[in-house]
């Protein structure tokens, strides 16, 4: 999915008559799919995947396997932060565009910097690295399983009251 759907998605709900939007009105589907693009922010994965290959370098190890090294660390931890920039920017300029922020985007627009976070986390040399390298292996995991449970509730949460707020 992407930062720009779950705005989009978001906005449909908005337009539709309150309770309407999971099936009678636009969107036409349930509120897990915002949940789902919510928690995929493709296009900020994506030049995340293209900056990986400028910043990052393959070798193999001693027994053959493939080991990836951070070799621009300054500029990985700068793409961390901008990448989590522009799916804040993405999220706010399509509502923004759209002429329907309220109160409740405030919310949502953490939703997609930090499911970007998760994925990062829950990936081996990412930008993550970069940005805190002294998070152990483990409890990165763990913290990262955990935040996209609690960002696909809260997407859902949110969704359900795009769903019920009176078409204005």
């Amino acid at each position: 999915m992407s930062t720009l759907s779950y705005a989009a998605v978001t906005t449909k709900r908005e337009q539709a008559q309150p309770g309407t939007s999971t099936s009678q009105a636009a969107p036409g589907v349930r509120t897990y799919v915002d949940a789902l693009a919510a928690l995929v922010p493709a296009e900020v994965l994506t030049l995340h995947a293209l900056i990986l290959g400028a910043t990052t370098e393959t070798s193999k190890t001693a027994s053959g396997a493939a080991q990836a090294t951070v070799i621009h660390a300054g500029t990985l931890l700068y793409a961390f932060w901008g990448l989590a920039v522009l799916s804040v920017l993405l999220y706010v300029g399509y509502r923004l565009m759209a002429g329907k922020w309220d109160g409740w985007d405030y919310l949502r627009m953490a939703i997609p910097p930090l499911a970007f976070t998760g994925w990062t986390m829950l990936q081996r040399t990412t930008a993550f690295d970069a940005a805190f390298p002294q998070i152990p292996e483990a409890p990165r995991t763990v913290i990262a399983l955990f935040l996209a449970i609690i960002l696909g509730f809260g997407a859902a949460a949110l969704a359900f009251k795009a769903d019920q707020k009176p078409v204005q």
